[in-house]
């Protein structure tokens, strides 16, 4: 009898739409691991340590000036057309017209400050083309995959970023293949050609699938400031996560941003699973956060068996993982094995810290989640700055860690108090 049960319950679950989106960004993410794992191999070894550490200086900046550029547009599509599909003509267009005027904007100003932002040895071409991926093209691919998923189009999400991948790795293969000695400007020249094709299609098959784009600037207006606080959020995100690798080029030089962005792309990879477990999930949290914290919060409940497994089977992986580095990568980046096991709990916190920051945003408390993420980025700010000079990369393992620590427990520490005045106003008299 118990037998039969538990074979109706895991039927169900297979059966449910939340498993199969689930299954559908699992595996789309678990392709793109070892997509992202070739390429991320490939790049490194054959840049070598300073090229790639050039590469990911330019990265990191332009990473922590990203959510600027489509300004929340994008999960404004999500919350909006999840709810009313109606909207999605509107939203789409207002999104592609903030993405392209601010992506502009922000390149032409990065551009303009490099001699400032990044170390004087890179080329200014490889600068130019890789603001120009990471900021204008990304803002684009990010909005396009955003509208699949406020569609509830998963299957396609997942296999639009399953192509973004093999572009990139294609782009990897084509500097194997024609370029025996690359430079950092020879791969900006791949990287932002792949990052243009990539965002032409995805622009044709959104509009294909989905309809054209009709922005209507009074509500882009109106949604501005609703928009920000996303921003803000995403900002804050960033800069916990890049804000450390730019600061390491420019004091401790782009060879310890090599061997700390290294060990950092093992935490990203690992980081996958989640992503795609959030990803799947994101639409149902404003769903069942409509009704309030609470909603929201017993939705997210569900995921904690998954995500705490997933805490265990990270960190024990990273320290089983770290010692095969140099087999990898090759023995220029050895230093790297005690880059990764410094950073290793980092996915841990990761997963709780999502599950948090969804169930604020979906029960409509978004402000909160920035204010929040606002001051662990500060914190992260203060600490990199005291402790970079002094450490190199290991200050910045540890500024990062003791601020993505802090923002868990503030997460956590709102979303209590909230839901307790929740509940004290639904068990209030009258």
């Amino acid at each position: 009898m118990n037998l039969a049960k538990v074979k109706v319950k895991v039927t169900n679950l297979f059966q449910s739409s939340l498993a199969r989106d689930t299954l559908w960004m699992l595996c789309s993410k678990l392709f793109n691991i070892v997509m992202q794992a070739a390429y991320f191999i490939i790049i490194a070894r054959l840049l070598g340590k300073e090229n790639y550490g050039s590469f990911v200086a330019i990265t990191a900046v332009a990473n922590l000036v990203f959510p600027f550029v489509p300004l929340g547009s994008e999960h404004l599509l999500v919350k909006n057309v999840s709810t009313n599909q109606a909207t999605f003509s509107t939203n789409w267009g207002n999104g592609l017209v903030l993405s392209i005027v601010n992506g502009t904007l922000f390149t032409i100003l990065l551009f303009l400050l490099a001699p400032v932002l990044f170390p004087g040895n890179i080329p200014w071409v490889a600068i130019l083309l890789i603001l120009i991926a990471d900021l204008i093209c990304l803002a684009l691919l990010d909005l396009g995959s955003k509208s699949l998923l406020a569609s509830n189009m998963i299957n396609k999400t997942a296999q639009l970023e399953v192509l973004g991948t093999c572009s990139k790795l294609l782009a990897a293969l084509s500097l194997v293949a024609f370029f025996p000695n690359p430079s950092v400007s020879t791969w900006s020249y791949l990287y932002c050609a792949s990052s243009v094709a990539m965002t032409v299609v995805t622009i044709l098959l959104i509009t294909k699938m989905l309809g054209l784009p009709r922005p209507i600037f009074s509500e882009l207006k109106s949604n501005l400031v609703q928009g920000f606080y996303f921003s803000i959020s995403t900002s804050a995100n960033n800069i916990n996560a890049n804000l450390d690798k730019s600061m390491l080029s420019k004091i401790s030089g782009v060879g310890a941003t090599g061997i700390y962005a290294s060990a950092y792309r093992f935490i990203d990879v690992g980081n996958t699973p989640l992503l795609a477990l959030f990803g799947a999930t994101y639409t149902r949290f404003f769903q069942h956060g409509a009704s309030g914290v609470r909603g929201s919060l017993n939705f997210g409940k569900r995921l904690l068996p998954v995500l705490t497994i997933y805490a265990i089977a990270t960190i024990v992986g990273f320290w089983l993982l770290a010692p095969f580095i140099p087999l990898i990568l090759g023995e220029d980046y050895r230093d790297a094995i005690e880059a990764l096991l410094w950073l290793s709990p980092l996915p841990a916190i990761a997963a709780f810290q999502y599950l948090a920051a969804d169930t604020l945003t979906g029960a409509g408390h978004q402000k909160s989640r920035s204010i929040i993420q606002v001051g662990a980025a500060l914190v992260n700010v203060v600490l990199n700055i005291i402790l970079i000079p002094l450490f190199s990369w290991k200050g910045a393992a540890c500024a990062t860690i003791i601020s993505d620590s802090l923002r868990l427990v503030c997460l956590w520490l709102i979303l209590f108090i909230l839901h307790r005045r929740e509940s004290k106003q639904d068990y209030s008299p009258g």
